[in-house]
């Protein structure tokens, strides 16, 4: 269960039960770097209370996505987007990237949503900010929501 209180951000999120995450197929993923290589073993849901809005992410069972996007120059200082702490994290925030609806096109939302998840997945502050005013500001400027 993960429980998350930004009482600064006024943001509430409640996972019920731990996302299972997995490589699709190690041996697949070792010859050759698949698109989507992370795979969802069971169905998760989050609830996420913002500025007295409620919202439910679901992710369901067999939800492929790339992992962290960290661009390669900068993987000595953040990790490899293969890092366990933050394949929760990017796994949310790729549902939301894709559809924007379930959080009413707050492209805000969904980066304070992935911060969280990286804090609460021992990610340091520090860094989860580095990678969330990345994340904020490259889809601010080249990513696409409007």
């Amino acid at each position: 269960m993960i429980n998350i209180d930004d009482e600064k951000d006024g943001l509430q999120i409640t996972i019920d039960i731990p996302p299972c995450v997995a490589v699709k197929d190690a041996l697949i993923y070792l010859k050759e770097e698949l698109k989507k290589p992370f795979i969802n073993k069971k169905r998760v849901a989050m609830r996420v209370f913002y500025k007295d809005e409620q919202y439910f992410i679901v992710i369901p069972k067999g939800y492929d996505w790339d992992g962290a996007t960290i661009p390669y120059g900068f993987r000595w200082i953040i990790g490899a987007k293969t890092s366990p702490e933050f394949l929760i994290p990017s796994m949310f925030h790729d549902r939301l990237c894709e559809n924007h609806d379930f959080i009413k096109n707050d492209r805000y939302l969904s980066s304070l949503i992935f911060r969280e998840l990286l804090i609460a997945c021992g990610v340091g502050k520090f860094k989860a900010n580095v990678m969330f005013n990345a994340v904020d500001n490259f889809q601010k400027i080249f990513g696409g929501w409007k």
